[in-house]
C-alpha cells in the first residue's frame, strides 16, 4: 500500500512541476514571441530548459531551479521506482516526497490563480465571477492534494 501511494505522490509532484513550469513558459513568453522560441528551441532539453532563450527572457536562478528541479523530480522517480518497495527506505522515501509536495504545491498554489486566469482568458472565458469561482476552486484543490497526501502518508500509513 505504501508503494502505491508514494507512487501516487510522485505524480502529485510533476504535476505540481507543471504549474511551476508554466510559470517559467509564462516569463519566457512576455519576453519572446512564440516564433523567436520555436526557431531556438528545438530539441526536448531546450524545450524543457529554454536554454538558448534564458538569456533574453532573463531566467536566471529559475533557469537553474528548473534544472535543479528536473534532475530532482528525475531522481527522485528513480528511487522510488526502484527502492520504494524496500521497507527500510521508506522513512527516507516519504520525507523526500513530503518535503517536495509541500515545496512545489506552494509554489504551485501562489501561481495557480494567475495560471487559470490565463487558461480563463485562452478559453474565451469572460464572466469574472466564472472566472473567480474557478481560480477558487483551482487553488482548493491544491491544498486539498497536499493535504490528503498529508494525512494518508504521516497519519494512516504512520
Amino acid at each position: 500500500m505504501f508503494y502505491i501511494g508514494e507512487i501516487a505522490a510522485l505524480l502529485i509532484c510533476w504535476l505540481f512541476y507543471c504549474e511551476f513550469y508554466w510559470m517559467i513558459e509564462q516569463k519566457v513568453l512576455k519576453a519572446c514571441s512564440r516564433q523567436y522560441i520555436d526557431k531556438r528551441c528545438r530539441s526536448f532539453a531546450d524545450r524543457l530548459f529554454f536554454t538558448p532563450v534564458s538569456g533574453k527572457a532573463k531566467l536566471g536562478f529559475l533557469y537553474y531551479f528548473n534544472r535543479i528541479l528536473v534532475y530532482y523530480l528525475t531522481v527522485l522517480t528513480f528511487l522510488h521506482i526502484v527502492l520504494g518497495w524496500s521497507e527500510t527506505i521508506q522513512g527516507f522515501v516519504r520525507i523526500l516526497t513530503t518535503l517536495t509536495v509541500i515545496g512545489l504545491g506552494i509554489t504551485a498554489a501562489a501561481k495557480s490563480p494567475s495560471s487559470t486566469e490565463n487558461i480563463c482568458t485562452n478559453l474565451g472565458v469572460s464572466s469574472k465571477k466564472n472566472i473567480l469561482l474557478l481560480k477558487i476552486l483551482s487553488f482548493a484543490s491544491i491544498i486539498l492534494l497536499m493535504i490528503v497526501y498529508l494525512y494518508f502518508t504521516w497519519a494512516y500509513l504512520g
